[in-house]
């Protein structure tokens, strides 16, 4: 049922496989999945909702409608037919949930690897699979904070979640994590947080 969409997902090399993963993994992980990439996406200004579920259904309906990159003179203007494309409620209550997700995690995951390529977005859908206890909507609300104001902590991020950061590269990027999440949690010590952090992680 899925195949069709996860080898249409071609512009960004390895999502399929990514996304697939999720999916067979079942319905909470890969919904932790769409939920992060979505929540970047918008913090990033790509996106005007971090509904993964709505950003699912407006890219669906709006390639049923031939709205796609090359019809556009720019990317951004192709975004931004995407995020005004009116939804037909009718007919989305016929796509199902994955199809939804799947879709929103690939248009998030698309205009973040095409506007800010240095992010290596795939480390954090990859990671978020791998680890999907770190997602929680607190977490990513706060992280998604963090990258609107500098996109290139998504690499650090993603990198932490794939382990591929050691000695003070891996401290550093845990003190980031806990500080922006203490503005969601100020009921919660540095020390208590941390430990949250770290327990998501492992």
């Amino acid at each position: 049922m899925f195949a069709g969409i996860l080898s249409a997902l071609i512009t960004v090399t390895g999502l399929g496989n990514i996304l697939g993963k999720a999916l067979s993994l079942g319905i909470r992980v890969l919904e932790a999945t769409a939920k992060g990439l979505t929540a970047f996406g918008n913090a990033l200004g790509l996106l005007e909702t971090d509904d993964p579920v709505e950003m699912g259904i407006k890219r669906i309906q709006a390639e049923n409608a031939g709205i796609e990159p090359d019809v556009y003179d720019s990317y951004d203007e192709y975004l931004d037919a995407v995020n005004k494309f009116e939804i037909d409620e009718e007919s989305a209550a016929e796509i199902s949930l994955e199809e939804k997700l799947l879709k929103g995690a690939q248009h998030a995951t698309e205009a973040i690897d095409r506007k800010f390529p240095d992010s290596e977005i795939l480390n954090v859908a990859e990671g978020i699979v791998e680890n999907p206890e770190f997602y929680d909507d607190d977490r990513f609300a706060a992280l998604a904070e963090l990258v609107s104001n500098d996109p290139d902590k998504i690499a650090i991020i993603g990198k932490l979640l794939m382990g591929k950061l050691e000695g003070d590269e891996y401290y550093d990027a845990i003190d980031m994590i806990v500080s922006a999440e203490q503005t969601k949690h100020p009921e919660l010590t540095i020390e208590e947080i941390e430990e949250r952090v770290q327990k998501s992680l492992a």
